[in-house]
């Protein structure tokens, strides 16, 4: 006597028949849908099969946390590949050479203007003071902007400063950036060392307070055209 199924089915037909009882093959049978019972998810090659794109939740399923764990693990909060950022050493040895640059012209307008007595010795203390400012914010800030994110020091070591979402660096954040280099170079260095090594994109203080980070010269600074889906899709020639 037939088992399970309906008159004169067997067990073994009623497995393969659909929402309506019609067996798989025959007339009137209808294929399950997604999330209906008797669903059948499509392996490799199959048709209906769906590869699922990355960064993107395949069949409403969270993505995966980027790194599968350590420093790099979690959502990531530019589209540059994170080890593009690793040039700490790089970057020491650029500002070192940067500050010789800068300093030399310190030391020019240092030397032209510490003249006089009396008054017009503090006048031109006073327009020293401004032109330093004015010199380091011109050099550590117009002249990247203009340079294309480089500095003399930059040029000379590969490395480029950009934004965090990947594109040019704005004069704006460049400005905010310079501003420890401007007001506390000496204490700046050491921070700006100890905060790199911290970090996850190696960004200093200043680069967090600007939004941008340092990477490799040979990154080309692009826009991300939509939410980031996962590091290392920044633009590379």
């Amino acid at each position: 006597m037939p088992q399970g199924g309906g008159p004169g089915q067997s067990r073994e037909a009623g497995s393969e028949s659909g929402p309506a009882g019609t067996p798989q093959g025959q007339p009137g049978y209808e294929q399950p849908q997604r999330g209906q019972p008797g669903y059948e998810q499509p392996q490799h090659g199959q048709p209906g099969y769906e590869q699922a794109q990355y960064g993107q939740p395949q069949y409403g399923q969270p993505p995966p946390a980027y790194g599968g764990g350590g420093a790099m693990a979690g959502r990531p909060i530019s589209p540059v590949n994170e080890i593009e950022t690793r040039v700490t050493g790089r970057r020491i040895v650029q500002y070192i050479v940067d500050a010789i640059l800068s300093g030399i012209v310190f030391g020019l307008l240092s030397w032209a203007l510490n003249r006089g007595t009396g008054g017009i010795h503090a006048l031109l203390v006073l327009i020293l003071v401004v032109a330093n400012i004015a010199w380091y914010f011109l050099y550590w800030a117009y002249v990247p902007y203009a340079r294309y994110g480089q500095t003399i020091g930059m040029s000379l070591l590969g490395v480029r400063v950009i934004s965090r979402d990947g594109g040019p660096a704005s004069l704006a954040q460049l400005f905010i950036r310079s501003i420890l280099l401007v007001l506390f170079t000496p204490l700046s260095l050491l921070v700006g060392i100890i905060t790199m090594m911290a970090s996850r994109y190696r960004q200093r203080v200043g680069d967090h307070m600007a939004g941008t980070m340092v990477v490799r010269a040979s990154i080309e600074p692009r826009p991300a055209p939509q939410e980031y889906a996962g590091a290392g899709q920044a633009g590379t020639r």
